[in-house]
């Protein structure tokens, strides 16, 4: 790659609340993809980067494939719901904040 290419990454970042980070070992993941992702891009994404089954267990729903049911998304503090859901675009330096429905206060 000469220098006058620039890399082109979109960098996200995860933070992970309760049995969440537990599951996944970590209370933050940083992801970095060559392309803008959606929210739907980037759950899949991060069960692939975190590879661990009790983590997709509290994460996705396993009747419908969804997380919804399981989680609450925030998109820098803001419920991903109120935008397009799990089709929102996201922005690079969105930090996307995920809390499990059953938490404590």
């Amino acid at each position: 790659m000469s220098e006058t290419q620039a890399v082109n990454a979109n960098v996200y970042r995860v933070r992970l609340i309760g049995v969440l980070a537990t599951a996944a070992g970590k209370r933050e993941v940083e992801i970095q993809t060559p392309s803008q992702l959606t929210v739907s891009d980037l759950i899949t994404t991060l069960l692939d980067q975190v590879q661990n089954r009790q983590f997709k267990d509290f994460l996705v729903d396993s009747a419908t494939n969804d997380p919804r049911p399981n989680v609450i998304i925030l998109l820098n503090e803001q419920d991903c719901n109120i935008f397009q859901g799990l089709q929102t675009r996201l922005d690079e330096g969105t930090v996307i904040t995920i809390i499990p429905v059953a938490h404590g206060g």
